[in-house]
């Protein structure tokens, strides 16, 4: 077993100043298991619809308040909420965290959720450990 923090891999959902103008304001880095996640629930259209919330919350200002999105926090990160739509009847959750030195996105996971009060214990828990192995990985490369 490997002393340090394993390096979680990252693929680059949008790039700061980029897209049409004005541009975003964020960079966006999407987890692999984030990725799969969403894949393993999310169909071509679906998938794509999620992407394009991504990259309405990476024009925000600050991305942690929308009028346009509905966003919670949930202890020390954040959740986007979407349902209905393109989504059919899939309440999806899409967790994230803001890295602010860089001015960074961080998608840690997606989840189908399956109940109707708050967002289950074992999910936050898997997010919250996520996001200490993202920043302990950012400071140990």
């Amino acid at each position: 077993m490997p002393d340090g923090p394993i390096r979680k891999p990252v693929k680059v959902g949008v790039k700061q100043g980029g897209g049409p103008p004005p541009g975003y304001q964020w960079n966006v880095d999407i987890l692999d298991q984030a990725f799969e996640e969403a894949m393993a629930i999310l169909n071509e259209d679906q998938y794509g619809y999620i992407a394009s919330q991504v990259r309405e919350l990476a024009r925000h200002e600050d991305p942690t308040h929308s009028l346009t999105l509905e966003l919670r926090t949930i202890e020390d990160f954040q959740e986007l909420r979407e349902k209905w739509g393109i989504l059919r009847r899939l309440n999806i959750r899409v967790f994230y965290f803001l890295r602010g030195s860089d001015r960074t996105i961080v998608i840690m996971g997606v989840i189908k959720k399956e109940n109707n009060g708050p967002t289950p214990v074992g999910d936050r828990l898997r997010m919250k450990r996520r996001k200490r192995l993202c920043e302990a990985t950012r400071r140990n490369p």
